[in-house]
């Protein structure tokens, strides 16, 4: 009979032992996981996730450089260079090459505050109106330079006075549609534009300058279209062309967005698999 309480006490004893063991293996489970959840959690951010946010200084001092750049290529361009009697009447407000860079550095400059002070409305907003921005300067950089370098008769009508600051080229026909790829293609996250709105946006700028043409250039009085060739034919012929200008900077924005979520955006989530196996 004693024998029989000792083997039950042992047991008991050894059951409460055991049981206290597994306790404290569980408590140090949980709490091993809790710490390295903590770790992960406050590790800090990897580049590529954190470069796509506001706030980053890379693309804050892009931006102020291509503001500066802008300024100076919209100065020499506007007040230094002298225009030519045929183009002087309407003015330097009718060249596409200098709304676009308008338009690009009010795109630089909502950039550079919404990075400078954080701003995720700045953010959002320079984010929406970029789109628009890289498809002008798209026409812009891939209308001008092959005009500039190949034909240059369908561009002005002097070619042989033709004289235009190289400093002045790049700042105005170049370095717009280079920043703006940069951020979109290196810092920015993915456009939330919609199409239709992008298309609206185009038709729309379209229109504004097909009119602000019609306003500024009197060919009644010996004044020429700011491109020499829009200064043949008749206004249906330009209307083409103002039509095939606009889809082919539609098919930049849509081309541009496939261009992101195949290659970007692919890279991107390549990498991210990446550090998660690396963390």
């Amino acid at each position: 009979m004693s024998v029989n309480i000792k083997d039950n006490g042992s047991r008991s004893l050894n059951r409460a032992v055991q049981t206290e063991t597994r306790t404290n293996s569980r408590i140090e489970t949980e709490a091993g996981v809790r710490a390295d959840s903590y770790s992960t959690s406050n590790k800090s951010p990897t580049v590529h996730s954190s470069r796509r946010k506001v706030g980053n200084p890379v693309i804050l001092a892009i931006d102020l450089v291509s503001i500066l750049i802008g300024l100076y290529g919209f100065y020499t361009s506007v007040f230094v260079i002298e225009l030519p009697p045929h183009l002087a009447q309407a003015g330097h407000g009718q060249f596409l090459t200098n709304l676009s860079l308008v338009y690009s550095l009010v795109v630089f400059a909502i950039g550079f505050l919404a990075h400078l002070t954080a701003s995720q409305s700045l953010f959002k907003l320079k984010n929406n109106l970029h789109p628009i921005g890289l498809a002008l300067e798209t026409i812009v950089a891939g209308v001008y330079w092959p005009l500039r370098l190949f034909f240059l008769h369908l561009l002005t009508k002097e070619p042989s006075k033709f004289n235009f600051p190289l400093l002045t080229d790049l700042s105005v026909h170049l370095m717009p549609i280079v920043s703006l790829l940069i951020d979109y293609l290196v810092f920015m996250p993915r456009w939330t534009i919609e199409n239709n709105t992008a298309l609206s946006f185009i038709v729309a700028f379209m229109v504004f300058y097909w009119f602000l043409l019609k306003n500024l250039v009197d060919t009644a009085n010996g004044a020429s279209y700011p491109y020499e060739f829009l200064d043949v034919g008749t206004d249906l012929y330009r209307v083409g062309v103002f039509g095939v200008v606009g889809m082919v900077a539609f098919s930049q924005f849509l081309f541009m967005k496939k261009v992101y979520d195949v290659v970007v955006g692919s890279t991107e989530d390549a990498q991210e698999e990446i550090d998660k196996k690396l963390q």
